[in-house]
């Protein structure tokens, strides 16, 4: 096949864009976030100010779309991404910071806090009325969960605000819950937390972890018995403990479910659970054949060794110590004749 050949016709300013952004980034993401960064780039290089508005405009594309493609380049490790729509600010890093984790390239922002701030009223009537993706992300919890008070939008506000997830993913969020019928914000924000601690930040993404991840849980929590797609953070934690730091397959975390069928309490039965899988855990048994054998040797030593049967000594009676008196009856007869004869001889 001939090799195409490309040359510039024309005398251009040019605009250094960074090769590895080129080989490794650009080919990966969505087309549209390369644009925003190119020309993002291009501008800021020029020493011009930039809105997230007249980037959209630039592109004839939604404000979200320019924010949600800074979120993925700070996710990347390529750049600082600070603020809250509309008023942010973007830091384009150098080359020997690409490719670290966020929170390692953002050296100069906290850490996210391990509990989500609150917001009032006044607040998020205000986001709601100065940004427009954030009108837009609280008409979409309306329509999908009905999420209209005060807490509702506190928690959705947050997952935005607080864990910077993008709109288009808590969107998807929101849609995933919804079809599953589920309403708690508890459990929602649960989900929102999981995908945050494991880099979900496209749709894409979060369609990928949901239906493998998701689907561990979802199989055992059938096999539990417990008609939900996500556990709760106590079976979570259970969970994750069996599959992330013990490395137990499925398959023998459902057969330990089997083995706990009849335990109606939860907690009870998790404790059931645990101690099962963690003694296959320290046996080494990784496979159902290997519980089968286990249980084989289990049962030939329980009929090996038995106890000693009990020797039952008789009770003893109540006579059992009485000393029988030795009575001379010749010596009472003897004295019945003298007592006779006395008595005729008058």
């Amino acid at each position: 096949m001939a090799a195409m050949r490309m040359k510039l016709g024309y005398e251009s300013p040019t605009m250094a864009v960074p090769c590895p952004f080129i080989d490794h980034y650009m080919n990966t993401c969505p087309p549209v976030y390369a644009l925003v960064y190119i020309y993002s780039l291009r501008r800021t290089s020029e020493g011009n100010a930039l809105t997230m508005g007249e980037t959209a405009a630039h592109f004839n594309i939604l404000e979200s779309d320019v924010y949600n493609a800074w979120r993925y380049w700070e996710n990347a490790g390529i750049v600082l991404f600070e603020g809250t729509a509309p008023d942010v600010a973007v830091t384009f890093l150098p080359q020997e910071q690409w490719g670290k984790k966020k929170n390692e390239a953002k050296a100069v922002k906290s850490a996210i806090s391990g509990e989500r701030p609150g917001y009032d009223a006044k607040e998020l009537e205000l986001y709601k009325k100065n940004s427009g993706e954030v009108e837009r992300l609280f008409k979409h919890a309306e329509k999908t969960l009905g999420l209209v008070k005060y807490t509702d939008l506190n928690m959705v506000f947050g997952l935005y605000d607080w864990l910077r997830i993008p709109i288009d993913v808590i969107e998807y969020l929101l849609s995933y819950c919804a079809d599953k019928g589920i309403r708690n914000l508890n459990y929602i924000e649960s989900c929102a937390l999981d995908w945050y601690d494991n880099g979900i930040t496209t749709v894409s993404e979060a369609e990928e972890y949901s239906q493998t991840f998701f689907g561990e849980y979802r199989d055992i929590l059938q096999a539990m018995g417990q008609r939900i797609d996500y556990p709760t953070p106590m079976i979570k934690k259970h969970i994750d403990k069996w599959r992330k730091e013990w490395n137990i397959p499925i398959s023998l975390i459902i057969e330990a479910c089997e083995r706990s069928e009849g335990i109606q309490l939860i907690k009870s039965r998790l404790k059931h659970m645990n101690t099962t899988i963690e003694s296959w855990h320290k046996a080494g048994i990784t496979t159902i054949e290997g519980v089968q054998v286990a249980d084989e040797e289990h049962a030939r030593v329980k009929e090996t060794v038995k106890a000693p049967a009990r020797v039952v000594k008789p009770r003893a009676s109540r006579f059992a110590n009485f000393t029988q008196r030795k009575n001379d009856y010749t010596k009472f007869e003897q004295l019945q004749r003298d007592y006779i004869l006395k008595e005729l001889q008058g």
